[in-house]
């Protein structure tokens, strides 16, 4: 049986079996690429467990060409941000197909990507690098803000900051030659405070040519940008949803994009969508919202494309059941989770068909302000309107007890704006 080699990370939304699934039904085997020491013995033992699991050191990449060479892969692809630039060095090294050092770079460097949008005439915003703190501050002086400051290379909103004027920049940001920074223009967004500000387009590209396979709804952010989940469909007109294709399509062309499944994530502006970001990889947990919402399987359409299959996409649907996915965010100054409440209850709620802890008790809670989710509730509804009642249904059920770096343990109460201390709590 031929190979196809997939370059993972631990504790990815896109689990070993969901790959090996994917790549089985291509006709092929897993073979499987992780960064030098960074999966635990459980979650190696896990991939090992469906394929050969090969360690690779990122800054050299070349070193694992040889032994890769002897698994027969007759395509390599990644779902994972943080292993685009290690799967890119790979492919060439395999002479297999995948994104070229260009398109990796614009996809992987927010600067890079900016610069490529505007050169093509797609979308301008403005930004500017720092590898320093007083450019950050030199930025702040110099432009209307608020403005947001992030590292140049980054994911799960990590390290990524809205900063009005000088005296708000956080003390942890300090950026150098080594980890630059990005300090860019805020798009200010339209919506309601119960739906969020801006959508994600899921696209896959053959033979550089994009097609929409759907655009995603969001729950509002959490301050500063932690995300809380999304929904499908969308709730937008049927002109701001095509219009919403038509600049993720632009984007996919300008960056160079010739193959793959695309994340693109959107503002939506008074002015129209405006490009957040451009991802060469599928949003996190979209596979599970997008299977029970459209019955597509977009792991296997990925899969698909990277080993030379055909591929063909059905229109994209806007209407019907809304299929909702949503996590709670740990408080930023984070502490050790000390227990969880109400689970069983709210797993009982109607609407809701999977709810799962995604860490146990005793763990401890980063302080920052990244996406990390504690649990994950995952629900249909009739509409809308029907599954913000159905959420706020769950969430009411939940509470967790944290223990925060002081030494307290404070017990907090799930809501759609994030964690709060509940009414005559403690």
């Amino acid at each position: 049986m031929n190979t196809v080699a997939v370059a993972v990370v631990p504790r990815s939304a896109i689990r070993p079996a969901d790959l090996a699934k994917a790549a089985a039904a291509c006709g092929h085997a897993p073979v499987f690429v992780a960064a030098a020491g960074g999966l635990d013995p459980a979650e190696k033992a896990e991939y090992a467990a469906l394929g050969p699991v090969l360690e690779v050191d990122p800054e050299r990449p070349g070193d694992l060409i040889a032994r890769l060479r002897e698994h027969h892969p007759v395509a390599i692809t990644t779902f994972s941000e943080g292993m685009v630039p290690t799967t890119g060095e790979l492919a060439e090294g395999l002479g297999l197909p995948y994104h070229d050092r260009d398109t990796v770079a614009a996809l992987t460097d927010k600067w890079v990507q900016r610069r490529r949008l505007a050169e093509h005439g797609v979308d301008t915003v403005w930004s500017a690098v720092a590898t320093s703190r007083q450019e950050v501050l030199d930025a702040l002086a110099s432009r209307p803000g608020p403005l947001v400051v992030k590292p140049r290379r980054s994911q799960s909103s990590r390290d990524t900051f809205l900063v009005a004027a000088a005296g708000d920049l956080p003390a942890e940001v300090e950026p150098s030659a080594e980890r630059p920074f990005v300090v860019e223009e805020f798009l200010v967004g339209i919506g309601g405070e119960d739906i969020g500000d801006y959508v994600s387009v899921e696209s896959l590209v053959v033979g550089g040519e994009p097609s929409t396979i759907g655009v995603t709804g969001k729950f509002p952010l959490l301050t500063p940008f932690r995300e809380q989940g999304q929904f499908f469909p969308a709730r937008l007109s049927p002109e701001v949803r095509a219009a919403c294709a038509r600049l993720a399509a632009a984007a996919v062309r300008a960056l160079g994009i010739r193959r793959g499944l695309v994340h693109t994530e959107l503002k939506l502006t008074a002015g129209g969508p405006r490009i957040i970001e451009v991802n060469g990889r599928i949003g996190g947990y979209v596979t599970d919202l997008y299977e029970r919402a459209t019955g597509l399987r977009l792991l296997e359409l990925g899969m698909a494309e990277t080993c030379g299959e055909p591929v063909t996409l059905p229109e994209p649907r806007d209407t019907g059941p809304v299929h909702f996915q949503f996590g709670n965010q740990p408080p930023p100054a984070g502490g050790v989770l000390r227990a969880f409440h109400g689970s069983a209850q709210a797993a009982l709620e109607p609407g809701l068909v999977g709810y799962a802890e995604s860490v146990a008790p005793g763990a401890e809670l980063a302080p920052g302000v990244m996406t990390f989710f504690l649990d994950f509730l995952r629900g249909q509804a009739p509409g809308h309107q029907a599954m913000l009642d159905t959420l706020d249904r769950c969430l009411a059920h939940l509470q967790y007890d944290i223990e925060h770096p002081d030494g307290t343990t404070r017990r907090w109460q799930a809501t759609r704006e994030g964690l709060q201390p509940p009414a005559g709590g403690r």
